[in-house]
């Protein structure tokens, strides 16, 4: 982004409090004018700034689809995580793949917002693209209140309703007087799913829940029988293997546990076939819903299957090794107050592994029983203690008993189909005395965000309310847990005793792929940049770079600015010649990689301090006691490369 000398500078420019507002507006003037890489270096840089603000978000978007980047997809989707209910980011996300081709992705994500679109009125745009994409929405429903609400995008002449109880099995005709309908429910605390008449499919937003969960009576027997449970949706490959590796499990494992399974309506032929010739094992129970519940709903249908049961509550992306049962079971039991545990897992949130809070590729099935034999032998030989956490992780908790008896199943009247349920129950047992650790002494495997796609981000936000709302402070808990992390010490035992898996392969056991290249050719820039790469302030080489940049600031015309990737000083940005993003993190949380930002800001040159390297083979200048700015820089602009940028093959993406 072009640039004035630093003297005619803008307030703005100078002050932190006002350089984000300035820098957005800086880069829609840049897009207007024709220099898109320009612009997408401010949106990068604010977007890695403040990752929850949809505006830069969805101005990096709008600019990768102009051109023509195979990225845009992944960039309107991550403007929409920002607010997944606001509808103009929703409308954008879904025309951004439906012109991609991504008709299934369009189909599954309407789907989920239909019925909130219906409700508020502006369900215009979306229909037209659920539509388009193959998806046929005769409308929708929802809950107000004791009532069940909903509309009829295309109601006909005389149209029938189809009200079916899911407890009971009891099916209710139901008449609506035109498009938009209201009625009450027969019985207050069913779990109804509403349908069109001679409809294959219930209609968006079923099924509802008006059931709260309700305790149990009586006392039950500790330890009590064990029942393994998996609520299973299609991924007939993943739940075959998860089941594999549970039935494997159980010979080594004393407790006697019996397998659960739970088909929410999948409709896959395979996966009903699969099912059937499970239930001939003698520790196979299936249960089939007749009408797809949502994961939370087809929990509580569970944990009332097997009341007075212990309950282990197991995702279907799961695998795991060895005597886990009796070793997550004795951490359950070592104290009485203890009402639910988690292991470790490479994908388990607070209880993740190597890094806390952050998912790891799934371990193949050599390094699940490393690491689980190594996380098992330091907590038998005391290295490791389990440690007491604000909640589970709900891919794999075995929950007690007596604390489902006293305080009940999970919420899914005020928590829509899944994400948080677990929280809410810890909460709710924390509440009635309870606590909940971390087994250190297990691991399982757990691959994560398969069941929900993109409409996982709508129901964390919806549920996070919800939690928001019963539990003030439950999120700042869970945010000084992450800081502190009292699971460091047991982290670092597992890490030293199993290694790093150093193995250079993906989750698959295949060879990590190449990044896509995220451009056809280097967008347009209205100058050539200088890149300093992985700039620290207090590093020796911070005063070389300040020279540098006060150099550029001096000369006469704009055609040369500064890209510093990593920290840039009050100084520096003074400078006015700066555009300055901070690294991307280690975990590719970043949607551009470093290196893309190079082709981005056309640079010309890269600059590294002492001990860095560059990733990709460009020409670089070393800074060092050696360097000379004002020498360096003269010779530079006499050079005939210092007015091209560079040219190289690694346009890589996060």
């Amino acid at each position: 982004m072009a640039s004035a000398p630093a003297t005619a500078l803008p307030s703005a420019w100078r002050s932190p409090r006002l350089r984000d507002d300035f820098l957005l507006s800086r880069a829609v003037e840049a897009l207007q004018a024709g220099f898109p890489g320009d612009a997408l270096l401010g949106a990068e840089a604010l977007c890695r700034r403040h990752p929850d603000l949809p505006a830069p978000a969805l101005l990096r978007a709008v600019i990768l689809q102009s051109l023509g980047s195979p990225l845009a997809g992944a960039a309107f989707l991550r403007a929409w995580r920002c607010d997944p209910h606001d509808p103009d980011l929703q409308d954008k996300l879904l025309a951004a793949w439906l012109a991609a081709g991504e008709h299934a992705k369009v189909a599954a994500l309407a789907q989920s917002l239909l019925a909130q679109r219906c409700k508020a009125g502006n369900h215009a745009s979306l229909l037209a693209m659920a539509r388009a994409a193959g998806l046929a929405a005769p409308g929708a429903c929802w809950r107000e209140g004791d009532a069940i609400e909903g509309l009829l995008c295309d109601p006909g002449p005389s149209p029938r309703l189809l009200l079916r109880d899911e407890h009971g099995g009891q099916q209710y005709e139901v008449r609506p007087e035109g498009a938009r309908f209201r009625f009450t429910p027969p019985h207050p605390d069913g779990v109804w799913s509403l349908a069109l008449a001679g409809a294959a499919d219930a209609l968006p937003g079923s099924p509802l829940a008006f059931a709260a969960p309700r305790p149990a009576a009586g006392t039950l027997p500790a330890p009590a029988p064990l029942t393994v449970l998996v609520p299973l949706y299609r991924g007939l490959e993943q739940a075959r293997a998860c089941v594999a590796s549970v039935l494997a499990s159980l010979p080594a494992n004393r407790a006697g546990a019996r397998l659960l399974l739970i088909d929410d309506a999948s409709g896959e032929p395979a996966l009903s076939s699969w099912l059937a010739s499970l239930e001939a094992h003698e520790r196979v129970s299936v249960l089939r819903n007749r009408y797809n519940l949502g994961f939370i709903e087809s929990v509580n249908r569970g944990l009332r299957q097997c009341a007075g049961h212990d309950v282990l509550l197991l995702n279907a992306d799961t695998l795991v090794h060895g005597d886990w049962i009796d070793r997550l079971r004795a951490a359950l039991y070592r104290a009485p107050d203890i009402a639910s545990v988690s292991p470790w897992s490479n994908n388990g949130e607070i209880s993740s592994f190597p890094d806390i809070g952050r998912a790891a590729p799934v371990p193949g099935a050599a390094r699940l029983r490393l690491l689980d034999d190594s996380a098992a032998a330091l907590h038998r030989d005391g290295a490791t203690a389990d440690v007491e956490v604000p909640a589970c992780c709900g891919f794999a908790m075995l929950m007690r008993a007596g604390a489902l008896a006293a305080i009940g199943t999970l919420d899914g009247a005020a928590l829509e189909r899944g994400y948080g349920e677990e929280v809410d129950w810890c909460l709710r047992a924390r509440a009635a005395g309870y606590r909940h650790c971390v087994a250190t002494g297990v691991f399982v495997a757990h691959a994560g965000g398969v069941s929900f796609g993109a409409e996982k981000h709508l129901r964390v936000r919806q549920n996070r309310a919800v939690l928001l709302a019963r539990y003030p402070d439950y999120y700042s808990s869970y945010q000084r847990f992450l800081r502190d992390d009292p699971l460091a010490g047991a982290r670092a035992a597992l890490a030293a005793r199993a290694g790093q898996d150093a193995d250079g392969q993906g989750a698959d056991g295949a060879p990590p792929r190449p990044p896509a290249p995220v451009f056809a050719g280097a967008p347009a820039s209205s100058c050539t940049r200088i890149a300093l790469w992985h700039h620290r302030i207090g590093s020796p080489q911070a005063a070389q770079v300040l020279a540098l940049a006060r150099l550029v600031a001096a000369r006469a015309d704009d055609s040369v600015r500064l890209l510093v990737i990593g920290e840039a000083s009050e100084l520096l940005w003074a400078t006015g010649v700066v555009d300055a993003l901070p690294q991307a993190g280690p975990h590719g949380d970043a949607l551009l990689d470093d290196t893309a930002l190079l082709a981005v800001g056309a640079c010309a040159v890269v600059l590294l301090c002492d001990g860095d390297d560059l990733p990709v083979d460009i020409d670089t200048v070393r800074l060092g006691p050696a360097f000379d700015a004002r020498y360096w820089f003269s010779a530079w602009l006499d050079a005939p490369a210092a007015a091209a940028p560079l040219r190289y093959a690694h346009n890589g993406a996060r």
